[in-house]
């Protein structure tokens, strides 16, 4: 996120020169009384008129490019989420503990499987209320694997920059580190079927000791719900 910010603000920047240099050569063509009666060509207009926007360009593609290779630089994340799209649901797989698996009607799970639908909320914006969020923790690595279950979706949490296509048959892989708590909000980013407006997002970073707190109300709630049919392995 942090990079993302620095980047919006060297745009921020740039664009405002060229809002100003725009209103001041119009401002002046306007108010200015003088004009060329006979001008057949404008070699020197023409220059500057293709220089200075290549000029901008470079300005602008050299920080860029940076914050492209650090999005696509691998790290070495903390922990391990997983995303899978269905139409028209998110499924999220939280990792409990490190090395935290169970088993559970003859079959392995490496961590808390849950659906997120569409729900509700008065508190939210519309159409963006979920019946369960996606919690990660603050200042730490983590990795979001993702893919799909049927036609292809986008993950896109755009307030902090995240956005990678859900493809069946496929895992991308996305790297965060918030730098900042809160709660954030997104939606399915690629159309995906009559109910593609009714995929939300909501993303919520906690800091590590409500986050340490999450995963035990998690696997609590996971024990209790199946204590009959439950295998732990930590």
């Amino acid at each position: 996120m942090g990079e993302l910010s620095v980047f919006h603000d060297h745009v921020i920047v740039v664009m405002s020169g060229v809002i100003v240099l725009i209103v001041y050569v119009m401002s002046y063509l306007l108010l200015n009384t003088k004009y060329y009666k006979n001008l057949s060509e404008g070699t020197m207009i023409e220059m500057i008129w293709s220089i200075v926007p290549a000029f901008l360009l470079i300005i602008l593609v050299m920080p860029s490019m940076k914050v492209l290779y650090y999005m696509e630089d691998v790290k070495s994340p903390s922990l391990t989420f997983k995303v899978i799209a269905h139409q028209w649901y998110w499924s999220y797989v939280v990792p409990l503990y490190k090395n935290f698996s169970y088993l559970l009607d003859g079959k392995f799970f490496g961590g808390y499987e849950y659906d997120s639908l569409l729900e509700d909320d008065s508190m939210s914006p519309r159409l963006l209320g979920c019946s369960s969020d996606l919690v990660i923790p603050l200042g730490v690595t983590s990795r979001l694997l993702i893919s799909s279950t049927d036609v292809i979706h986008s993950f896109a949490v755009p307030v902090m920059g995240l956005k990678v296509d859900a493809m069946p048959g496929r895992i991308n892989q996305l790297f965060v580190n918030p730098s900042r708590m809160g709660v954030f909000y997104g939606q399915c980013s690629e159309i995906c079927g009559s109910n593609h407006s009714f995929m939300p997002i909501i993303l919520k970073v906690f800091n590590l000791s409500n986050y340490d707190s999450y995963t035990k109300n998690l696997l609590m709630e996971l024990v209790e719900e199946n204590v009959s049919s439950l295998s732990l392995n930590i």
